[in-house]
């Protein structure tokens, strides 16, 4: 009797255990079939390029500015060549305004790509971190109810010039975007290993812990970077980045890393800016 017990037991042993066996190798084949970008049990950290449809064109403008307001005296050519006036600004703002477009942050523009980009959008970037950003830029852009991206070179925080870690905060709390220019604005295409990498980890450490934020867009100085430059800042976690190439109003998903933008001159109109559908006729 005790025989017939034990080899009935060894039975339902051996048949559980072989069912087990089955939905493990069922659950590993599934696990090892499944892209591992989307599997919900999958450890592979994703990054800015696996979240967007592929070779996709977007439109939308991506404007450059640097300093805002009155030119120092004695100012250089490079400086009057940055330099928009207070007035010329307005007038570019009201334009915006009047012709119905969609003004919004790099980071929003970003977010909304794999949904869908409003027509007429238009960024507004602001290089260098600029003390008259603070003081001129931002009581014209909240006379329109528009927001822009700051890029700030971390180093020069609160020197000559630059806004202060307060002026800085207050951009934020005013809906505006932060984002990396460097640390010590040097070309990316000329550095390479650790002093790369610092430069782009260490200014997003530093305002990611001045603003309680992740920053995600990235300027390079001068529009210079290299392939290495693109690869760090993949690997520290921005989404994207924008560069000092002429822009054409378009750009694909698989250069998120090298965005182009139009150089806003002191005397622009933006008569480059598409129009679509049907504007507003305003008395200038």
């Amino acid at each position: 009797m005790l025989v017939l017990i034990l080899i009935a037991l060894s039975i339902v042993w051996f048949f559980t255990n072989r069912e087990a066996n089955s939905i493990a190798d069922a659950n590993l084949l599934i696990n090892e079939t499944q892209d591992p970008v989307f599997s919900p049990t999958s450890t592979a950290t994703l990054t800015a390029a696996d979240l967007l449809p592929k070779g996709q064109e977007i439109k939308a403008s991506i404007l450059m500015y640097h300093h805002i307001g009155p030119l120092p005296q004695g100012a250089d050519d490079i400086r009057k060549g940055l330099t928009v006036s207070k007035t010329t600004f307005d007038s570019q703002m009201k334009k915006l305004k009047d012709g119905g477009y969609n003004v919004i942050t790099l980071n929003e523009l970003y977010s909304k790509i794999p949904t869908s980009v409003p027509e007429k959008t238009v960024v507004l970037t602001f290089d260098d971190g600029y003390e008259d950003n603070a003081s001129e830029a931002l009581p014209i852009l909240q006379k329109y109810g528009f927001r822009g991206t700051f890029f700030i070179i971390t180093s020069k925080v609160a020197s000559a010039d630059y806004m202060n870690e307060d002026q800085i905060k207050d951009l934020v709390k005013n809906g505006n975007e932060i984002g990396s220019h460097t640390v010590y604005h040097i070309g990316l295409d000329t550095v390479k290993g650790p002093t790369l990498d610092n430069e782009i980890k260490d200014s997003k450490t530093y305002l990611d812990k001045l603003l309680n934020q992740n920053t995600t867009s990235f300027c390079y100085p001068a529009g210079k970077f290299s392939d290495e430059a693109k690869a760090d800042l993949l690997k520290d976690g921005y989404r994207i980045a924008v560069t000092t190439e002429a822009s054409k109003g378009t750009f694909s998903t698989d250069n998120i890393y090298q965005v182009p933008r139009y150089r806003v001159n002191p005397g622009s109109t933006l008569s480059f800016l598409p129009v679509v559908g049907v504007e507003p006729t305003t008395k200038q």
